[in-house]
């Protein structure tokens, strides 16, 4: 069968959002061989590269190395696996040189008969020459996937799968979840006074804490604001701070907090994501949603999770809100639903990527 490929694997990042260290390292976890990888880490911080949790055998090329990097991916000897890093992939006109770089790069692969793997992704700030160069580089992949139709339709290549979260093993949710909790986005508008009179009323007549908490560190100030605000409610608030403790540390508490969350509102994509994984009900209820949580959900099969709470009266608010805690069975099937077929998937572009089935293992 010859010598295994040698693995190159995007994972760039730096801390502060702990959903995006956790697709990525979701992703190294995909193509652990037990054999060395190139893992380029570029401009990055400490506390990235310890969520990312990688073996001691992998070699970590930072942005000071890249050419080091580059050089041996493509004129190294022997079988080459390239495996970007998934996510957003912002596709505006100032991203048209490094698309067409990504695309020589590919092209140089190709001829050398490299395999080329682009995990759950979606575009965003699309511009039609951009768009175009990147839509050549998926077309000389091996995988592509997207992880909404949006970018699927935009791309007209690979296929539709769910987003690499839903890979996360499934956490045990407490016996009696006691909370409710929360976490936006800083940089949009406050919710009215009508969600807090809702949030309030909610979480008194379910018997919830209300809990605010930060999975992105631009957000702690806004939760704090909201813990102020519902505590001047008279509402009892536990507001969860990200004080100095690491990324990795950090998330974790997050994730033993969201196994005790009846329902989590966020507009964050992996909060909800990552919240529902430990047993959580995902709501996305906030004035003017974007499209991105609804349509990320959707590609799983979980619809009805967002509500616009613009103009809204409070009692509305109150009402979706104990909809969707009654969605608990109907929630926990959808998302094993989609692990399962996206670690279906994952295996089988594995397998092929790697050009052996007995070189690969279980994803689990």
């Amino acid at each position: 069968m010859g010598n295994p490929p040698e693995l190159f694997i995007v994972s760039t990042g730096v801390s502060g959002n702990l959903g995006d260290a956790v697709i990525r390292r979701r992703v190294l976890r995909w193509f652990e061989t037990g054999s060395t990888r190139h893992v380029y880490v570029g401009r990055t911080t400490p506390g990235w590269v310890e969520q990312l949790e990688l073996p001691t055998t992998d070699v970590v090329y930072g942005a000071g190395e890249r050419r080091a990097w580059l050089k041996k991916l493509l004129f190294g000897r022997g079988r080459r696996v390239l495996v970007f890093d998934p996510g957003e992939v912002p596709l505006g006109r100032e991203h048209l040189k490094s698309e067409l770089v990504f695309l020589l790069i590919g092209i140089v692969l190709r001829l050398r008969g490299a395999s080329v793997v682009r995990p759950p992704r979606a575009v965003a700030h699309v511009d039609r020459p951009t768009a175009w160069l990147h839509q050549m580089g998926c077309l000389l992949s091996q995988t592509v996937m997207w992880r909404d139709a949006d970018s699927h339709r935009t791309m007209r290549c690979g296929d539709l799968t769910p987003d690499t979260a839903f890979g996360e093993p499934r956490r045990a949710q407490a016996d009696e979840p006691h909370r409710v909790a929360i976490s936006l986005r800083g940089a949009r508008p406050l919710p009215p006074d009508a969600w807090f009179d809702a949030v309030a009323e909610f979480a008194r007549a379910s018997g919830l804490l209300i809990t605010l908490s930060t999975q992105v560190d631009e957000d702690r100030d806004r939760s704090a604001e909201l813990a102020a605000r519902f505590r001047a409610l008279g509402a009892t608030v536990d507001h969860v701070e990200w004080t100095d403790a690491s990324d990795l540390e950090h998330e974790r508490r997050l994730r033993d907090l969201y196994t005790e969350c009846k329902v989590v509102i966020s507009d964050r994509l992996h909060v909800l994501l990552i919240a529902a994984k430990c047993g959580a009900i995902p709501t996305e209820v906030v004035p003017g949603p974007k499209s991105k949580c609804r349509t990320h959900f959707a590609t799983a099969g979980i619809h009805d999770i967002s509500l616009d709470v613009a103009g809204l009266p409070a009692e509305e608010i109150v009402a979706f809100l104990g909809a969707a805690a009654a969605r608990g069975p109907e929630i926990t099937a959808l998302v094993d639903a989609a692990e399962a077929r996206l670690n279906a998937y994952v295996e089988g572009s594995r397998r092929r990527a790697l050009r052996s089935p007995a070189a690969a293992s279980s994803v689990a």
